[in-house]
């Protein structure tokens, strides 16, 4: 009989129950083989599962290597700090710690904790170059061309994940998204993640509003993508939507409003 395994499941990027983006952490897992732990992933079928092991690097305190239920990833946001928050819980984290270093594939990823929050930071943003035939990513998410908003590119940016940004021209856009899978994929090429958003004026503040799709790799849909919400902050600052206000940029994303999380 196998030895049993404790986890934990979290919900992350909320402050109810049963919304926000669920995880599913594995504090003690050395020892667990790489294939293992994808089986595992898989039996959980969450967007991500992650299991925490003994650092490699002196300037690391865990290693942490992430799992959907189709593949290992480098970097997720909700898995970095609901993990970090769950080392809290086990003891493996004081409770009055302030910060925290994640060895992750992509490696350092430092976590910090201020006035009740998690704060995570990410790798420099990577852009390429902005993708000039918007046809095939249109037919991709079951839209018109004319839903892609005209004054801002559809580029692949990286803050630790690679995805797709697709401006959209609103919210009754985002809401009609009905994927193709077959021009999705040859839209995709070798990236796993197409994140159409928005800017929401309906609120007193702009916001955005997002969806995140990663079918490839086992999430049809995902309820929060804190990852992409980095990449997605760079390139607003980087287009002007949201104008830099010194040095930085504080940007309210709403997402999985469609899932009901």
């Amino acid at each position: 009989m196998a030895s049993p395994l404790k986890f934990f499941q979290l919900d992350v990027f909320t402050r109810q129950p049963f919304c926000g983006n669920p995880l599913a952490v594995f504090p003690w897992a050395d020892g667990l083989p790489g294939e293992t732990m994808q089986q595992i992933a898989r039996e959980m079928n969450l967007s991500e599962t992650t299991f925490v092991l003994p650092p490699e690097d002196s300037g690391h305190d865990f290693r942490v290597r992430i799992f959907t239920p189709g593949k290992e990833i480098p970097f997720g946001g909700h898995p970095n700090l609901g993990t970090a928050q769950a080392l809290k819980h086990t003891g493996q984290i004081a409770e009055t710690a302030t910060n925290v270093v994640l060895g992750m594939g992509v490696g350092p990823v430092p976590v910090e904790w201020a006035a009740g929050a998690g704060f995570m930071t990410q790798p420099q943003p990577v852009f390429t170059s902005p993708i000039p035939d918007r046809a095939p990513v249109a037919q991709a998410l079951g839209l018109p061309v004319a839903d892609l908003h005209p004054d801002f590119p559809v580029q692949q940016v990286s803050t630790g994940f690679p995805a797709l940004l697709v401006p959209l021209c609103g919210a009754e856009a985002l809401q009609k998204i009905g994927l193709n899978l077959e021009k999705l994929r040859q839209v995709l090429g070798g990236l796993d993640l197409i994140y159409p958003f928005c800017v929401d004026t309906s609120e007193p503040e702009p916001q955005i509003r997002a969806r995140s799709f990663a079918p490839f790799i086992g999430i049809p849909e995902d309820p929060a993508t804190g990852s992409v919400a980095g990449a997605l902050g760079a390139y607003l600052v980087e287009h002007r939507v949201f104008p830099a206000r010194g040095n930085t940029t504080s940007v309210r994303i709403v997402q999985g409003v469609e899932m009901g999380r």
